[in-house]
């Protein structure tokens, strides 16, 4: 009777052991809690939304909670109203399965009581001609000039953004701005010019700045062409026929830009790229200078913003082998112009 209760016991027992491990919870886990924007104006509303999975596949329940504010729930998603008051709020969401596994994020939004009006205008980095059609993305806006080449963004925030630009024809625009936290400020204001896509064999510098320093000007030292060098600058706009094959194709003394240099043809040796801030009403560090460079076909080259220390008149731009169209990067402002 023993040897037979042994006998049924064991096959029992490693059933029950693999039942168990069989039955054993896994976690879950959130993946990102995510926000339509992450600042929003007193008193509006915003969309969030959890992302979360379960190692088992077991079905979740989310909780959000927030201290301030309201709330209005919908599963993985909810609707946030912001209070009344500005600073930075930060939204929780739980998710949890049926047999005790869960896990908590949050996600920080920020509440302002001031907004304003993004206005610019885009221009041909050629001719200074305003140009129709451009798609300008800014965060999660979407806007596309006019026929002047004008656009405008509505309820703004205070903050560093990232702006883009794009048409057909033209190179990809890529620059940055800040907008300050002046709560007297209802329209801010960003220029910028997009450059034609570079003949063969052409070399395009275009610069872009903001408001001030009203005057920054472009200038380019060649090396020795036909027996001479050159020094391409307002006083000096050069040549698309003729030594040194280049041009200063637009000059601004009213800030924002465009300055462009364009090496029509290029020599074996190096050419030396710099901005002088002529009118000097603003350090060239506070200027939100960006350059870019621009190679035939493909628009390659580089994107170059100005540093965020040093001292002058001089910003030391790049060196450029006119033979490979290979760029130096210096980014330095100094006290003094570069030499050759």
């Amino acid at each position: 009777m023993i040897r037979h209760f042994k006998t049924i016991y064991l096959p029992f027992l490693f059933l029950a052991i693999w039942s168990c491990a069989d039955l054993y919870n896994k976690s879950n886990e959130i993946i990102a809690i995510t926000a339509s924007v992450k600042t929003i104006e007193a008193g509006n509303t915003l969309k969030l939304y959890c992302e979360a999975t379960d190692q088992d596949g077991d079905k979740l329940s989310y909780i959000w909670e927030s201290g301030s504010g309201s709330l209005a729930q919908n599963g993985d998603s909810a609707t946030w109203t912001a209070p009344m008051l500005t600073g930075i709020y930060y939204i929780t969401c739980t998710v949890a399965d049926d047999y005790g596994a869960s896990d908590v994020a949050s996600i920080a939004i920020k509440v302002v009581t001031h907004t304003m009006e993004l206005q610019g205008r885009v221009t041909n980095a050629v001719n200074g001609q305003g140009v129709s059609g451009v798609t300008i993305t800014v965060s999660d806006s979407l806007i596309v000039t006019d026929e002047n080449g004008d656009y405008s963004i509505q309820f703004m925030f205070d903050g560093e953004y990232d702006i883009t630009g794009e048409i057909d024809e033209f190179c990809p625009y890529n620059g940055h701005f800040e907008i300050p936290d002046d709560d007297s400020l209802d329209i801010f204001i960003f220029n910028f010019s997009i450059s034609p896509i570079p003949e063969p064999g052409e070399i395009r510098m275009v610069l872009n700045w903001g408001a001030v320093p009203r005057d920054l000007d472009s200038h380019l030292l060649t090396l020795e062409i036909e027996g001479e060098t050159h020094h391409i600058y307002y006083g000096n706009r050069g040549s698309a026929t003729v030594a040194p094959f280049v041009t200063l194709d637009t000059d601004n003394t009213q800030g924002f830009g465009p300055e462009t240099i364009t090496i029509k043809q290029s020599y074996e040796g190096t050419y030396t790229y710099y901005i002088k801030n002529f009118s000097n009403d603003e350090t060239l560090v506070n200027s939100s200078g960006t350059i870019q460079i621009y190679n035939s076909p493909d628009c390659d080259g580089a994107t170059i913003a100005v540093p965020n220390e040093g001292n002058g008149k001089y910003w030391y731009v790049c060196d450029i082998d006119g033979a490979s169209g290979a760029i130096t990067v210096v980014n330095r402002i100094q006290g003094l112009a570069p030499t050759p």
